[in-house]
């Protein structure tokens, strides 16, 4: 019988692709994944230490999993991602109950980590190994063996790191420089997705608009898209997330020629300032940023845009919010994620003076949020009456009578359950009603 292996896991898609591979890992070890903690035979955090108070809220996590422990001392824990690349031999020291502490960087190394654990008389493994696999490699992303959660839609990693160094970014230090993977080999992985199925590709990066820089083959995200988009069986391709500083004409063009590739972009813009832009090490500046989204509307007029915002950041006074507020109401945003900001190791901003009350920061977050709202709901109020190719990813989470799929611009769409329909159906979809997080329709036969 199969061991029985639970991931949680905390952060953005490169996280729920690292789990993916963590996954796939395990499984050629003779583990299964299972929905519930609970007669675990193996229970891995995979962190994210990207949002405020993350290393607490995986020592929190960790000390409820001593109680599973202390019932069943076979268990294993393991702790992965940003904050155990971060936190290091910290998280031994605090909770010495965890068998097994790998970065991000390091998921190829789970196999040794077991294999060469050390025995206590506790059962408990050294500290030494437990902290072997905490390095930041530099060699290129490799493939390895990943067990997808998703029927019809893959996540494909094709450049790891970042090498912006943002003031208030704490990534370079978690995943490290800049790594891409080679155009074959990630062609060859999304053949093999084809192949068994998949409809669409997310192609992941902390800066997918940086890949093969490093490479030196003269190959860029604008090129790459192109030989994906002739891969025949996938029909739907996305990126993100990009930086506005590397976004450009190339690959607006691309966007406009290839068929496949969707119709949205996720742009951070993180500030209406630029004062607060150039404090953030962001090289770019708000008119800049502008220009771009100007191009790409002009060029794909129902290009769906969304955005992440942070406020708060040392040094922001009333005059710069409003200069985001401003800017909001000016692009005009699909959707957005919004962010109090926070202080997090080895960055700069952490450092800065004139630190922003954490209930200004507060209340300027709710504001963004209370704009972005409207505009949201508008925008997806406008789609009510227009028809829309939907990819069909499921059964509703929250209404069994409900399946959900995605436009090409990302929007969620609930269609009624019918029996001809299923997972990785494209059907098109006339909208009859709109929410600030959705929208219904009624397929068009």
């Amino acid at each position: 019988m199969a061991k029985q292996l639970f991931i949680k896991t905390f952060g953005c898609q490169m996280n729920e692709h690292d789990t993916e591979k963590i996954a796939g890992v395990l499984s050629e070890l003779g583990y299964s994944l299972t929905d519930s903690p609970d007669g675990a035979d193996m229970i891995i955090l995979n962190t994210c230490s990207v949002r405020e108070k993350a290393e607490y809220k995986c020592y929190s996590d960790l000390g409820r999993l001593l109680e599973l422990k202390k019932k069943n001392p076979d268990l294993l824990i393991g702790v992965g991602g940003c904050v155990a690349q971060q936190e290091g031999g910290k998280i031994v020291k605090k909770a010495p109950y965890v068998d097994m502490v790998f970065g991000t960087d390091n998921i190829s190394d789970i196999p040794k980590l077991l294999e060469k654990k050390v025995e206590t008389s506790k059962g408990r493994v050294s500290t030494e190994r437990r902290r072997k696999g905490l390095t930041l490699k530099t060699e290129k992303v490799s493939s390895l063996p990943v067990l997808r959660n998703h029927p019809m839609m893959g996540y494909v990693n094709i450049v790891d790191g970042c090498d912006k160094f943002c003031t208030f970014c704490v990534v370079p230090h978690t995943r490290g420089r800049e790594r891409s993977r080679e155009p074959e080999e990630i062609c060859s992985e999304i053949r093999g997705l084809a192949s068994a199925g998949y409809k669409e590709v997310s192609l992941l990066g902390q800066n997918v608009d940086s890949y093969g820089k490093d490479l030196g083959n003269n190959v860029d995200l604008a090129d790459l898209l192109h030989m994906i988009n002739d891969i025949s069986g996938i029909k739907r391709i996305r990126f993100i997330t990009s930086h506005p500083a590397d976004f450009g004409d190339r690959l607006i063009d691309a966007m406009v020629k290839l068929s496949k590739v969707c119709e949205h972009l996720h742009l951070p813009l993180q500030s209406g300032s630029d004062r607060v832009l150039e404090r953030m090490k962001r090289n770019y500046t708000y008119p800049e940023y502008k220009e771009k989204i100007r191009k790409l509307r002009e060029a794909i007029p129902d290009v769906t845009i969304t955005a992440d915002i942070i406020t708060g950041f040392p040094g922001e006074t009333e005059d710069d919010f409003n200069k985001t507020l401003e800017a909001l109401e000016e692009l005009q945003y699909d959707s957005i994620f919004a962010f109090k900001y926070s202080k997090r190791p080895y960055t700069p901003a952490r450092l800065y003076e004139e630190q922003v009350p954490h209930e200004t920061g507060k209340d300027r977050l709710n504001r963004v949020l209370e704009i972005q709202n409207r505009i949201t709901l508008k925008k997806n109020q406008a789609c009510i009456g227009r028809e829309f190719n939907v990819l069909i990813e499921g059964e509703s989470k929250r209404d069994k009578g409900n399946m959900t799929g995605r436009t090409r611009g990302t929007k969620i769409v609930h269609i009624p359950r019918e029996d001809d329909i299923s997972a990785g159906d494209i059907l098109t979809v006339r909208i009859t009603s709109a929410t600030l997080a959705s929208l219904k329709g009624e397929v068009i036969r």
